[in-house]
């Protein structure tokens, strides 16, 4: 009986033990692209959003509250986010602008559902001031 109790109890703790939280250590992935938008003194677009190029993108883990990681974004303005375990994620970039003490933040949140997702991203557009 005894040790029928601390098998019992010792695969408890070993499953309590095992929950994954959101972070690397997975197969999933989580890509998107972010584009910039010229917009003018007044506030109104320029042209069409092109590429953002070599430009940092981060992610949340979960409910942490500061970044986890970051990557650059390539010629192109895709990123990528490989080797994630399933869960909540925050991915965001920032626009630039040229107003003293402002950053424009574009935040998307995204879940990962499956051990082998490939979750994209809505398109990030980061406006330039």
């Amino acid at each position: 009986m005894r040790r029928s109790l601390l098998l019992l109890t010792a695969l408890s703790a070993l499953a309590i033990a095992c929950k994954k939280e959101p972070g690397i250590g997975g197969k999933a992935e989580i890509r998107g692209v972010v584009l910039r938008q010229d917009v003018n003194a007044l506030g109104i677009p320029v042209g069409n959003p092109y590429p953002y190029q070599d430009t940092r993108v981060f992610i949340v883990y979960g409910d942490h509250d500061f970044y986890d990681d970051d990557v650059r974004t390539g010629p192109d303005g895709l990123f990528v986010f490989r080797w994630l375990r399933k869960g909540d994620y925050t991915v965001y970039t920032f626009g630039e602008c040229n107003c003293p003490g402002k950053s424009v933040s574009i935040t998307r949140s995204v879940q990962v559902s499956g051990n082998k997702d490939v979750v994209t991203v809505p398109t990030l557009i980061a406006d330039n001031f």
